[in-house]
């Protein structure tokens, strides 16, 4: 009984976490009454300040949730200024939907909350083996469970309150929504209704030969007509200096004891689905207790699959090493499904990182360079040590997101494009391990010159070329196609075998297509023909075709009769979900908001 307490506690700290992150409502503590510093504002929406103290207080809530939902201890850069942007997106959120909700009066009773509480469980619950009866979700055994004092009803009762308003928000501005027979229907005929074609096709890449030349007359004016194709923005580099974080031979020994540990502990008759709960470093074995089930060869990694398929029935071998770390693996059963060699298996990933201590010591170093490089200047002081190697990232934009040799890391973006020449970065811990930054190179926004885009425009004329002579070529096959001849005869006559001819499998109107790819133009107009019928030219990115319908399947009344529910269904919320959305980004168009983040180094 206890040990389910137990399940039942860490289950619900999983629904809070989930609850925080997903819930765009929450109390917030802001400060209304405009008293805050301005030195202290991280930002504003429509007057209400979110101040750096709140901001942290939230963070490292969101950050304490987070590590109890995802069982991690540690998180890179990336990720936890994914945890920052989520905690000023809530705010804006917040702010903006509370003053929507009281415009319109959206309130909560507490019959409401027991209500929805009693009829409509959140999805944890259902998913939990504790309310299901033979994998099925027990909605008995979910009620009976209101008099469980071990579980924290007071808190999903709070989740309930902060979603309900939200719902009926979401339900206000969608009411209108529907979706008509007519919708339903074409949406089923895309997805089932289905064509087979021939078609001639004339493509560019035929006429864009090593020997098409243009003139320099032609890249200019080219260039000049697409010259808004060549606008650069501002454009910034950094030179860093890295400490990186990596494992040795000790750590591995760290990891090969733990695995004795384990071993003494199944020797002595504890059972390994328990302690791979208790040890595994695998993210599923809170829900599949290190149980993989039955796998063919290659569906794991070639290391693990090798191991596995080798041991007999009972073995526990290991540990196997693979890039996801090392592996203890216990063999359950073999047998041979549809031809083909299965192994049951279970296992226990342990994961070789530095050990703390190192950790730190490294982390002690980057500290002491970032305050040393801000006092002496980063290249005198990168000068002067040769143990400091420099490394550069190379010139890049901030709209792109993404950091050469460094990755996507808004908080290094952010210090890259708020900050003046020369300055030096506080530490940032990356992917590769920890890094100081110095901003060595400003570009400003303006055009690239022809020369350096020259190659580029110069295969974009070739390629515009080519298609112009592809539509000639093409067109000049109008009268055979209309009078009649076979479409294979028109191909076997042409000498430079610039057609192609080919007859396509039944596709439907979302169909890619091996030697057309994905067109709209190609697929709308097969499907507008009828039987035997021949198309005009129709012009792709790719080229050129001319179509003759083969097949068209019947329209089936009966199996749109029984999916037409369950399409609509799917159809609306996509529809709800879309129009919600630009309804909150038409308020944020629209509100007044200050970010101050950069100041913060957010």
């Amino acid at each position: 009984m206890m040990t389910k307490l137990r399940e039942f506690s860490k289950i619900f700290i999983y629904i809070v976490a989930i609850s925080f992150i997903l819930l765009m409502v929450f109390e917030w503590g802001m400060d209304y009454s405009g008293r805050s510093s301005r030195n202290d504002k991280v930002g504003e929406v429509n007057g209400v300040e979110l101040n750096y103290g709140t901001f942290s207080e939230l963070y490292q809530q969101l950050y304490q949730n987070e590590r109890a939902r995802a069982g991690k201890t540690q998180f890179d850069e990336n990720e936890l200024q994914q945890l920052r942007e989520t905690v000023w997106e809530q705010f804006i959120q917040r702010t903006l939907f509370g003053e929507e909700m009281e415009k319109l009066g959206i309130s909560v009773s507490d019959s409401e909350v027991v209500y929805q509480i009693y009829h409509y469980p959140m999805e944890d619950f259902k998913q939990h083996p504790s309310f299901q009866t033979d994998g099925v979700f027990d909605i008995n055994k979910y009620h009976a469970a209101f008099s469980n004092p071990n579980i924290p009803w007071g808190q999903v009762e709070e989740i309930y309150r902060q979603q309900i308003p939200y719902i009926k928000l979401q339900n206000i501005i969608t009411s209108t929504i529907r979706v008509s027979d007519e919708e339903a229907l074409d949406e089923f005929e895309k997805q089932n209704m289905k064509v087979k074609v021939e078609y001639l096709g004339v493509q560019a890449n035929r006429f864009n030969l090593p020997n098409l030349k243009i003139t320099e007359d032609e890249t200019k004016a080219f260039y000049e007509e697409h010259k808004e194709d060549y606008k650069q923005n501002e454009m910034r580099e950094l030179a860093y200096v890295l400490f990186p974080i990596e494992t040795d031979a000790n750590d591995t020994l760290h990891v090969l004891e733990e695995f004795k540990r384990i071993r003494g502990r199944l020797e002595n008759g504890e059972k390994f689905n328990d302690l791979a709960k208790e040890y595994s470093e695998d993210p599923s074995v809170k829900t599949n207790n290190g149980d993989l089930g039955y796998f063919e060869r290659g569906a794991m990694v070639k290391p693990f699959s090798d191991a596995a398929f080798s041991a007999q029935i009972g073995d526990l071998t290991g540990p196997v090493e693979t890039s996801f770390g090392m592996h203890l693996i216990h063999v359950e059963d073999k047998k041979v499904e549809d031809g083909k060699e299965k192994v049951k298996a279970s296992h226990i990933l342990l994961k070789v990182t530095p050990a703390p201590s190192r950790i730190e010591n490294i982390e002690g170093k980057a500290r002491f360079f970032a305050e040393d490089a801000k006092e002496a200047g980063f290249a005198k002081l990168t000068e002067s040590d040769d143990e400091y190697k420099v490394l550069k990232t190379g010139l890049f934009e901030e709209g792109g997101g993404y950091i050469p040799d460094i990755g996507r890391n808004p908080a290094i973006m952010y210090f890259a494009f708020s900050s003046e020449l020369n300055t030096v970065s506080n530490m940032y811990r990356t992917d590769k391990g920890y890094a100081i930054f110095c901003l060595t190179n400003i570009q400003k926004s303006g055009y690239k010159d022809l020369e350096s885009v020259k190659l580029f425009v110069e295969n974009r004329v070739k390629l515009a070329k080519a298609k112009e002579e592809a539509r000639q070529y093409a067109q000049n096959l109008s009268e055979k196609v209309k009078s009649g001849k076979p479409f294979k005869t028109i191909a076997e006559n042409d000498d430079p075998k610039k057609v192609n001819n080919n007859v396509t499998n039944l596709f439907t109107m979302n169909s890619s297509l091996p030697g057309v790819g994905k067109s709209i133009e190609f697929n709308a107009s097969a499907f507008s023909l009828e039987d035997g019928q021949i198309s005009d030219l129709i012009e792709t990115d790719r080229g050129f075709y001319y179509q003759k319908l083969l097949e068209k399947t019947a329209f089936d009344s009966a199996a749109f009769a029984s999916q037409k529910d369950i399409i609509q269904r799917r159809m609306l919320s996509q529809k709800r979900n879309q129009v919600f959305n630009d309804w909150y980004n038409g308020l944020k168009e629209k509100a007044d908001i200050i970010d101050n983040r950069k100041m913060f180094n957010l």
